[in-house]
């Protein structure tokens, strides 16, 4: 148990950092938003993009990862839209919301960091799957189904709702970072001396920048709403996502196990971070940041069991 401890402890301990400092404005509130777009945009692409382009191009896509991650995202989604919709007697719309809160992890901010805990050498190339597959596929779904559900679709043609899902997967700097370390690595180019040691700068404070940025999230942020609710999208993004990707995993018993536990692990995090934003937009901002709460919270005891079953 100790060595689980080992690797969920100190990423938990510098969420409870950034919450500290932010509760107590040794790092103002205000300044989380430029903090979490310098993660996302600059520190977290650079990490992604040395990793890619010094991989082998064989290695960098893996069709049963892809089908493994994809399938059981989907399957979770519409696993938390039933519960909703029909324990829970919720209307189709907020179902929605509930299922993407189940589907959606927070893989970038939580789950690359425990990763780089976990493995002696991390597989990426399970990272950059996986982004691509919840920005690509899982979350125009989510958000499509959602969009139909409220009725927009009356407002906004389905060529307007792909537009803008195009934009928003076009201009995610992840995704980005991804596919140029996909063409250095097809090409076999790399940067100059003075550009690689930048990026491994930057990169050297990705994992402990979102972690802040997490705890610092949480600041403020008060459990509303129905708690049997709360607790059923808990359970089905900490619990049923990953059962969901270990089922599919027996139909591919060859694919390496680091990819495997990659998989099932990505799939325990709690849900991402901006879901209390797309929550908002259909009037479930409250109920989506206590979701978020309960879940970060309750992902240390579930995340540490997990590697400690798997170790």
């Amino acid at each position: 148990m100790q060595a689980v401890l080992n690797i969920t402890a100190p990423i938990f301990f510098i969420i409870f950092l950034g919450y500290v400092s932010v509760r107590y404005r040794l790092i103002p509130k205000e300044m989380l938003p430029g903090l979490s777009r310098f993660v996302l945009y600059v520190a977290l692409p650079a990490l992604i993009f040395i990793k890619v382009s010094s991989m082998p191009i064989d290695q960098l896509f893996y069709p049963a990862y892809l089908i493994i991650y994809g399938v059981g995202s989907i399957c979770a989604l519409f696993t938390g839209v039933l519960i909703s919709r029909y324990v829970f007697k919720d209307t189709l719309g907020v179902s929605g919301v509930r299922g993407m809160g189940s589907a959606l992890s927070n893989s970038s901010f939580i789950g690359f960091p425990i990763l780089l805990q976990f493995f002696d050498h991390a597989p990426t190339q399970a990272f950059a799957m996986t982004v691509m597959i919840e920005n690509i596929l899982i979350l125009p779904i989510a958000l499509i189904f959602v969009e139909y559900a409220f009725g927009r679709s009356e407002q906004a043609s389905i060529k307007a709702q792909w537009q803008g899902i195009l934009k928003r997967v076009s201009t995610n700097p992840i995704i980005i970072s991804v596919f140029a370390g996909v063409f250095f690595s097809v090409l076999g180019l790399s940067l100059p001396a003075f550009m690689d040691v930048g990026l491994n700068l930057l990169a050297s404070g990705a994992a402990a920048a979102a972690l802040i940025v997490i705890g610092g999230s949480l600041v403020g942020v008060s459990i509303k709403g129905s708690y049997s609710r709360i607790g059923s999208v808990s359970l089905a993004k900490l619990v049923i996502h990953p059962l969901w990707v270990l089922v599919l995993i027996q139909f591919f018993p060859s694919m390496p196990n680091d990819l495997k536990m990659a998989a099932i692990l990505f799939a325990a995090m709690p849900m991402f971070s901006i879901y209390p934003i797309l929550g908002g937009e259909y009037g479930q901002r409250e109920f989506c940041a206590s979701a978020l709460l309960v879940t970060t919270l309750f992902s240390f005891i579930s995340v540490s069991a997990l590697i400690h079953i798997y170790s």
